[in-house]
């Protein structure tokens, strides 16, 4: 920021010294003056008729002789000039020394009797240059004469004459210039000039006042002339004189004044006597030239420059560079037009330079703002490329990069651990709250996450809901497991958001270099492998890669393939284990059990199969099969007692969230005729934990249709007490892992005590699954668990078992041991 502000002082320096600079420059001067030259050459008109100049050319040198002449030869001269009627006649010729005295007293005899005659006079540098004299006419002369006006050129820095001051002087500006005089002498000057002479003070050295632009007629010989010697041999008709203004003076070259003009052309020098002639007919015509004072000039320089502005933000941006010429468009525009309309002379490089400047400065804020903006993009780019959106984690590219750099920076010897997790219940914050919860419950993970790993190893978000962790430099695997069992015990604690509490289910799987690959890609993937099987497993552990888990992964997809044709080919059956009552033993209901009889592998257990047909989708027509294979067999045993047995069916989440579930669930009971109070769905605490609203939508058809509704392996999930009465249940089924341990573990029979106690306050039923013993069914009794489920009573049989069992007696004691030796 700072070095950027100090940019900004520094081009703003510059800018400001170039308008100082430019301000004064010669440069910007000349080209004003070249403009200038332009307009003026194009503003050019023909003279008035009443001025005349009698030219002491080269035809009158050769005839009257060398010069100077005698002044009666310009007394004769005047006194043809007021026989003509001359309306003013001036003199553009200095008379500061005495001649003849016949001379003198004719030509002032001759001035007295034309009566309006103008003479001249110069300022003249002394031998010290700093020092000025006033060439005045000798007494003799100036006496009789109307006026003397002072003949001067202001020449420019280019060396040419574009203004005279009107009045200038000797310590004061007294003496108009020559073409000022001749006008106020002449019969024209009946109306007063825009030109007001104010009161100067007094001071020293040649003083001048009202600069006067010349609006040139034309170049040099424009105004009409007379050779002096044709004037003064009478070869000029005087009435072509009459009421004109005169002045005289040398046009032949070597004497008098020859003036560079912007009209004069190229190697052209314009007499002083022209000079004075074009001053006096711009006076009589009235056609004048003006200058804008400083102060609207500034105005006029400030306001062109910012005209840069509205071009450039109203022209689209890729036209940004055509704002500056547009800007001096408008600039030289409004030039052309003050001068040719409105006659004032407007200097215009003095805002071109600005607006140049000014567009320079804008262009460089403009530049400096898209490479801001590039750099802001690039850094959002950079944020999107390599890091998650969510979590602000470093994303799948980052780690993979970061994982390359370890394995190519890694020493012999050393390990590196790449760690894959993978969370579920996420889902469901969303669903039961909103999205933006959601991605809170990620964050918070993620922090979890890092809390684990610690600040020392790489934390990333692979997207969605799957993490890596990358351990680096170590020299076992123990860092890696520890960390992995801490990541479970954090990740599985509740998360409480908007005064809801939520459960994470963590799946981690655990690659490690070299021994499990050499490449980053295949230390990915192979840590994916084992994060899948870990997350097929009932306790959702970490699972590190092996040889044989991937042998296991080739075991399944081989699986698949046959499980396809498993239902076409009756490879399936189901088997059905009674659930009894605990205090007589009498049979209330079978649990269907899907087994698998593989032509050439044999028996296949449905803790293999089943997570397989969940992963590739099959399980749901084979569920659908199981269900109306149970249905089927559940009517037909119903229809052969008098007291009704209900059939309990396993739903995996895929199934139950099947988008048909509910009609094939009305279709099956139609079909097979068997009342929807005898059927129980069972379902896990993880499916009830996926969806929340879909889950609560679909258990409240079923359960508006009849259907009963149980928790199955309840204990095994994180569910809390208020979680479970959103839902409309009816049963709750312990699970087989907290029966088994009644006997040996003292916090086994706790948590089984605590189970049914929940159940009753929410006036749910409970029967206890895995019951294998006489101290189990015992101690289930003493705590009032009606039902039960078990080896103790039967093991899962096919169907014609049951028949059997169920047409020798409907009740089971546990003296039945041939029931469980089959």
């Amino acid at each position: 920021m700072i070095k950027r502000r100090l940019q900004q002082v520094i081009i703003l320096g510059l800018v400001f010294l170039s308008i100082v600079i430019g301000y004064n420059s010669s440069v910007l001067q000349r080209i004003d003056l070249i403009a200038y030259d332009i307009l003026i050459t194009q503003d050019t008109a023909n003279p008035p008729e009443s001025i005349a100049i009698i030219a002491i050319d080269d035809a009158s040198l050769s005839q009257l002789g060398r010069w100077p002449w005698s002044r009666s030869v310009h007394a004769d001269l005047l006194s043809k000039l007021t026989a003509a009627k001359t309306s003013a006649v001036a003199f553009d010729i200095l008379f500061s020394e005495t001649d003849s005295p016949k001379g003198d007293q004719d030509f002032a005899r001759a001035i007295a009797q034309h009566g309006r005659t103008i003479l001249a006079m110069a300022p003249e540098k002394t031998h010290n240059p700093e020092e000025i004299k006033e060439l005045l006419p000798i007494p003799t002369l100036a006496a009789p004469s109307d006026g003397i006006g002072y003949v001067d050129s202001e020449l420019d820095l280019d060396g040419i004459c574009r203004r005279v001051y009107l009045y200038a002087g000797l310590g004061d500006p007294h003496w108009p210039t020559l073409g000022l005089a001749l006008y106020q002498s002449s019969l024209e000057a009946q109306t007063d000039l825009p030109f007001k002479k104010s009161a100067s003070p007094s001071g020293s050295g040649w003083l001048r006042q009202i600069p006067f632009l010349i609006p040139f007629y034309g170049p040099p010989g424009t105004i009409q002339r007379y050779s002096y010697i044709d004037v003064l041999n009478g070869t000029v008709a005087l009435e072509d004189l009459a009421n004109k203004t005169v002045l005289v003076g040398a046009t032949a070259s070597g004497i008098g004044d020859a003036i560079s003009t912007p009209v004069s052309g190229q190697h052209q020098r314009m007499p002083g006597v022209e000079l004075n002639a074009n001053i006096a007919a711009a006076l009589i015509g009235k056609r004048f030239l003006f200058e804008l004072t400083p102060t609207v000039n500034l105005l006029i320089t400030l306001g062109l420059a910012l005209t840069v502005l509205p071009f450039m933000y109203l022209l689209p941006r890729r036209y940004y560079p055509l704002s500056i010429l547009f800007a001096i468009g408008v600039t030289i525009g409004l030039t052309i037009t003050l001068f040719n309309e409105l006659k004032l002379w407007f200097g215009p490089t003095d805002a071109l330079a600005l607006q140049v400047l000014f567009f320079m400065f804008l262009s460089w804020k403009r530049y400096n703002a898209s490479q801001r903006q590039i750099t802001k993009l690039n850094k959002e780019v950079y944020q999107q490329l390599n890091f998650d959106p969510i979590t602000h984690l470093p994303n799948r590219e980052m780690i993979k990069s970061q994982l390359d750099k370890a394995i190519s920076e890694a020493q012999q010897g050393e390990i590196i651990a790449f760690l894959v997790i993978q969370l579920s219940g996420i889902k469901e914050v969303k669903n039961r709250l909103s999205i933006s919860a959601g991605d809170s419950a990620l964050n918070i993970a993620a922090q979890q996450i890092k809390t684990a790993a610690g600040f020392h190893y790489p934390v990333a978000c692979l997207g969605g809901i799957e993490f890596a962790i990358m351990l680096p430099q170590q020299t076992d695997h123990s860092n890696a497991e520890q960390i992995g069992r801490r990541l479970l015990q954090l990740l599985r604690l509740p998360c409480q958001l908007e005064d809801q509490h939520f459960f994470f289910k963590p799946a981690i799987g655990i690659s490690l270099y070299a021994q499990d690959g050499s490449e980053s890609d295949s230390l990915i993937n192979n840590a994916y492998t084992a994060m899948k099987k870990a997350k097929s497993s009932p306790k959702r552990e970490l699972c590190f890669y092996s040889s044989s888990l991937k042998q296991q992964i080739l075991d399944e997809s081989s699986l698949v393939a046959d499980l396809h044709q498993a239902l076409n080919k009756d490879q399936f059956e189901v088997y059905y284990q009674p659930q009894v009552l605990n205090l007589t033993g009498e049979i209330i209901g079978l649990e269907a059990l899907l087994r698998w009889k593989h032509p050439t592998r044999g028996p296949i257990s449905p803790a293999i199969f089943i997570p397989i047909a969940e992963k590739s989708g099959l399980i749901i027509d084979i569920g659908e099969w199981v269900m109306e294979t149970a249905c089927y067999q559940a009517a037909a045993w119903n229809k052969q007692n008098d007291k009704p047995i209900r059939i309990a069916i396993n739903f995996s989440a895929v199934q139950f969230h099947d988008d048909k579930l509910i009609e094939k669930v009305i279709h099956i009971l139609d079909r097979t005729q068997l009342p929807p109070e005898l059927l129980e769905v069972e379902l896990t605490e993880s499916v009830l934990m996926e969806d929340h609203q879909e889950t609560i939508a679909t258990l409240s058809h079923l359960k508006e249709m009849g259907v009963q509704i149980a928790i199955d392996d309840f204990g095994t999930g994180y569910s809390s007490l208020s979680y479970f009465k959103q839902f409309p249940l009816n049963r709750i089924k312990i699970d087989q892992s907290f029966v088994r341990d009644l006997d040996e573990s003292a916090e086994s029979a706790e948590v089984t005590q605590a189970i049914i106690t929940m159940a009753r306050s929410l006036n749910l039923q409970v029967i206890a699954e895995g019951v294998e013993t006489q101290q189990q069914r015992g101690f289930l009794l003493s705590q009032s668990c009606e039902e039960l489920q078990g080896f103790y009573f039967s093991k899962p049989l096919p169907s014609r078992e049951i028949t059997k069992l169920i047409n020798q007696s409907l009740y089971l004691t546990p003296d039945d041991r041939s029931q469980k030796s089959d």
